[in-house]
């Protein structure tokens, strides 16, 4: 297996998928963690995270750290559904592993600027020291703006990449984020020459995000291309036979027609690798030219780390979704018990070495960004088939 080249950090961005890591020590919750809480746990029996009709506001565990959960009553029953998962994930985690650590207060109000304002406001009024949210978009902006200047961190639970007000983070891994990992294992596997194909001006941005950070791993790499009209073409072209990695966005239509068309024009360099975003519909895993093209998948291990024990709580399977939540009360309950006061400092929360969580593990980064490991998946008979398991550090 090849070797990638040298990121800015000065490790090899590909070689965490080739090296086992020993002794690692993360800042914030381990695996190990997940084992069964003690029969002696002084966590209220009350504070169970199944809940299956969730009262509006609702407290659990009983430390001294506290902990907010401003919940958006959505009127987009898919967004409901999310949101009560990470709720209940949140949940879970205190009653798992913090419930003396953390106290997490959970506050629902409705779909509203001012009620979310407020809501912001009442839970900076009990001392919270972190802030765990589903508002999304210009809705954050309101969270801070509720909490009136207090020094609270913001998690939301929506896609990286969407802009948040300082001192805020998104939390949810997008397929642009699994893009730019799959064509890290790409690296690994050998490729350095890479070009991005993108359907769309909307789709652009991202684009440039996945060139931007294959070159700070040390890949050479190709202006992004619009694929719009069915083909690369133009002076694109002539990068097709030196690149040996094609990255193809999730807007690209029938990328595998795309790849034939182009191959046909120019024959491409022998040992390409195609990358591909997760959630790709059947027909165009069946394409031939796709056939061995690398896909991350995140949250493909939260069913091992959590699902048994999630299901014996609720009575219900553990999602993604409530993974999510899982993962981001685990941290706060992990920096609390490393730090104690200084737990939701930016030095603590964006520690280098990340945190180990249900669905792998995950750093805070600047610009209010996180970055998350996945498992490996390569195309093959029109299905996802697995390959690798995800590295147990970034």
């Amino acid at each position: 297996m090849g070797t990638a080249r040298m990121g800015s950090t000065g490790i090899s961005r590909g070689a965490r998928w080739v090296f086992p890591v020993l002794g690692l020590l993360l800042a914030g919750c381990q695996t190990k963690d997940f084992v069964p809480a003690s029969s002696g746990s002084k966590v209220p029996a009350a504070t169970t995270a199944q809940q299956p009709a969730q009262a509006a506001n609702q407290t659990f565990g009983a430390g001294a750290v506290r902990v907010g959960f401003l919940a958006i009553k959505r009127q987009n029953q898919s967004l409901r559904q999310a949101d009560s998962d990470y709720r209940s994930g949140a949940a879970f985690a205190v009653n798992r592993l913090g419930g003396d650590a953390v106290q997490l207060i959970v506050r629902e109000v409705p779909e509203a600027p001012a009620a979310i304002s407020d809501g912001a406001a009442a839970l900076g009024r009990q001392g919270v020291s972190f802030m765990l949210t589903t508002a999304r978009g210009p809705e954050v902006d309101t969270v801070k703006a509720g909490l009136g200047g207090r020094p609270v961190p913001i998690l939301s639970f929506q896609p990286n990449g969407t802009a948040v007000p300082e001192s805020a983070h998104s939390f949810l891994s997008s397929q642009t984020d699994g893009l730019v990992e799959g064509a890290s294992f790409a690296m690994a596997e050998g490729s350095s020459q890479a070009i991005v194909l993108y359907a769309s001006p909307a789709e652009k941005p991202a684009a440039e995000r996945v060139s931007a950070e294959l070159r700070s791993f040390g890949a050479g790499v190709a202006p992004p291309v619009d694929v719009s009209g069915g083909s690369v073409s133009g002076r694109s072209i002539e990068a097709w036979n030196k690149v040996d990695m094609v990255v193809i966005m999730p807007g690209v239509k029938a990328p595998g027609d795309v790849i034939r068309r182009t191959d046909e024009q120019k024959p491409p360099r022998p040992g390409r690798r195609i990358v591909l975003a997760d959630g790709m519909p059947q027909a165009d895993m069946s394409h031939p030219k796709l056939t061995g093209s690398i896909a991350c998948r995140f949250g493909q291990e939260v069913q091992a780390r959590i699902g048994k024990s999630y299901l014996a709580n609720s009575g219900m399977p553990a999602s993604t979704d409530v993974g999510y939540g899982f993962d981001a009360m685990a941290m706060a309950i992990g920096l609390v018990n490393r730090w104690g006061e200084q737990a939701f400092s930016p030095e603590a929360m964006m520690a280098p070495e990340g945190f180990s969580g249900s669905l792998g593990v995950f750093r805070l980064e600047k610009a209010g960004h996180v970055r998350r490991t996945c498992d490996i998946f390569k195309i093959a008979n029109g299905s996802y088939m697995f390959f690798q398991r995800a590295p147990s550090t970034l």
